[in-house]
């Protein structure tokens, strides 16, 4: 018999959550043309005659289908870092990174469609597109010139994003069209050396690209007053708590495939803000056998993403059969 691992319904849109963003990026698959994803969601085709239109919604459709649920790595493009001026009050200018994958668009048969991250409804400022922020942060430098050199390094940089594609991705607002994906990670690369300008999640640095550089490498002011820590989320949601627990259910049917045992169980578990589990007990039928002992074992090594929230208290049932 099939060992179905069940978990409960928590449902909250959220980042997902990963130690690193190679890590997150490992099950991502590389983008290099973003034309041709756009095409398999509003390609018209009405070019030719009525045997080519046939099989062009052939292959669109299909390779809709295909993409429905894919995790993509894609460039997006260096507006979606915005910094202000330095403020010599402050020491300081703001960083901004958005979710504008592609707000100056992509053209696919003569029709413009821009590309951003779900998150936040389409909304323009005249004719400007705003979508949702990402990070937000400030970066403290010693003279203005230090902040005027840093900036001018950054005029190329390379914005990164890790998307996932869902089954309707299309939106209309303003009179404009455009394609939102689910952002699960980002980063913004500096040409000249190679550090990360913001990310998330974590991120090491990559290879310097020259042929980017816009400027010498400039030194940010080390001084404690420099980048804030980017805002935790409020609470766990379910896709984070799916994710983490993934290990677990792993294990479960691990020991299935060993034990034979049939059963339900439920992990009751108190979190806290580190994302430790603090408090943790198994109920039901698996108490004292050694698949209760297989799941406890992979419980231990559980961590959660950290939040705001002091405790949270999760019941995680599974279903073994």
């Amino acid at each position: 018999m099939k060992a179905l691992a069940i978990i409960a319904a928590l449902v909250v849109p959220a980042l997902a959550q990963a130690q690193s963003f190679e890590a997150l990026a490992e099950g991502a698959t590389t983008v290099s043309r973003l034309d041709d994803i756009v095409w398999a969601f509003t390609g018209a085709c009405t070019a030719g005659d009525d045997l080519h239109q046939r099989q062009c919604r052939l292959v669109r459709d299909k390779r809709q289908k295909a993409l429905a649920g894919a995790i993509l790595l894609v460039d997006g493009e260096t507006a979606a870092l915005e910094l202000t001026k330095w403020s010599p009050q402050k020491r300081s200018l703001g960083i901004t990174v958005t979710s504008c994958i592609r707000c100056a668009g992509i053209e696919v048969e003569g029709k413009k469609w821009l590309v951003i991250g779900a998150g936040a409804p389409a909304r323009f400022e005249g004719q400007r597109l705003r979508t949702h922020v990402l990070h937000d942060s400030t970066q403290t430098f010693a003279d203005e010139a230090s902040a005027t050199a840093w900036t001018k390094s950054l005029e190329r940089a390379r914005v990164q994003y890790i998307v996932k594609v869902g089954d309707k991705p299309k939106w209309n607002a303003n009179g404009k069209e455009g394609l939102a994906f689910e952002v699960l990670g980002y980063r913004v690369i500096a040409p000249c050396d190679g550090s990360i300008v913001a990310s998330s999640p974590p991120s090491s640095m990559t290879s310097p690209d020259k042929k980017l550089c816009s400027g010498a490498t400039v030194v940010a002011d080390p001084s404690p007053v420099g980048p804030r820590p980017e805002k935790l989320p409020d609470a766990l949601s379910g896709v984070m708590i799916k994710q983490a627990m993934k290990p677990v259910m792993d294990a479960a049917n691990a020991c299935y495939a060993r034990y034979k045992v049939t059963g339900r169980a439920k992990l009751v578990m108190t979190i806290d803000n580190e994302g430790k589990v603090v408090e943790y007990v198994q109920e039901g039928e698996f108490v004292g056998t050694p698949t209760a002992t297989c799941i406890d074992t992979a419980v231990k090594r559980v961590t959660f993403p950290r939040t705001q929230k002091p405790r949270t208290k999760v019941g995680f049932p599974i279903v073994l059969q």
